[in-house]
């Protein structure tokens, strides 16, 4: 299995056995073709949260997905699983989901053999959405909600890569387009209710008007990593939730939030990459790749 990424150095965690990484660069094709050269199925990972500089969703959701597929043409790949997002291409006003969307279009037409994934929020040890949350309720006696009537429908990590995984040589998915949630639908304020619960902190949840949300995604924008953006305030306007089946039958039964929480969000984000680091160590002493 060969992991690619921009920067290697930086993803020993990602190491298991049998596993090598790659540097590759999607928006450049750097390394893509020998990456790709031998493989069988290749999944496509790669997304922006947020843009910042070169990086912008155009480039991450639109022309590397088009290298990607040009390059497993070329080397005869056999099967393409895709990782793209619940509500690609629905909100017209956000270039996120529009070049989520602009992307599945690409994947579709492509002539492989293709699966596509659309999760609602991932969440898991190590995340970006609790692990933000519980960290700003460290510092802030108050926590501002925006959209908190907004509906998520989140999604364990390890329930999504085990419908990436159990795909793997599957031709039964073959051009097949799958959602992803969890068993619960939840507003945002009921989730950040729920960390508070786990957390055992008592903080208040104030609303936050919409004129009020756009200058604070404004100012926020400039960061290095803003906690929002104007065009995660679009998305915010819209539930994100699965409409049928929240999770197909055939990848199990997706675990609740509720009881997997608690399992991971007291220990913090660099305590969790410490302990895969150990593991990583752990691994090359035994003679790993």
């Amino acid at each position: 299995m060969t992991v690619a990424c921009r920067h290697p150095e930086r993803a020993r965690e990602l190491l298991v056995d049998g596993a090598q990484l790659a540097k590759v660069d999607v928006v450049d094709g750097t390394g893509l073709d020998k990456a790709v050269a031998g493989a069988d199925t290749v999944i496509y990972l790669v997304g922006l949260l947020f843009e910042k500089g070169c990086q912008n969703f155009a480039t991450a959701h639109v022309d590397g997905v088009a290298r990607v597929l040009d390059a497993c043409k070329r080397a005869g790949v056999q099967q393409y699983l895709h990782m793209s997002a619940l509500g690609a291409g629905q909100v017209d006003e956000s270039a996120y989901a529009q070049t989520k969307g602009e992307a599945e279009a690409l994947v579709r037409e492509s002539g492989l053999n293709w699966t596509i994934f659309r999760p609602s929020i991932i969440y898991g040890a190590g995340d970006n959405f609790f692990n933000q949350f519980k960290a700003m309720s460290a510092l802030l006696p108050v926590m501002p909600v925006i959209s908190g009537a907004t509906r998520f429908q989140p999604v364990w990590v390890e329930d999504v890569a085990r419908a990436f995984v159990s795909s793997i040589g599957n031709r039964h998915v073959n051009g097949q387009a799958y959602d992803l949630g969890g068993p619960g639908t939840y507003s945002f304020q009921e989730l950040l209710e729920m960390l508070m619960a786990e957390l055992g902190r008592k903080r208040l949840l104030i609303p936050v008007p919409g004129f009020a949300a756009k200058l604070m995604a404004l100012f926020t924008g400039l960061l290095p990593t803003p906690p929002i953006t104007l065009d995660q305030l679009k998305l915010l306007a819209h539930d994100n939730v699965v409409d049928g089946e929240p999770f197909p039958a055939i990848f199990g039964e997706p675990a609740a939030v509720e009881s997997v929480l608690p399992t991971y969000i007291v220990a913090s984000r660099s305590e969790w990459r410490q302990h895969q680091m150990d593991a990583s160590r752990q691994h090359y002493r035994k003679g790993g790749i």
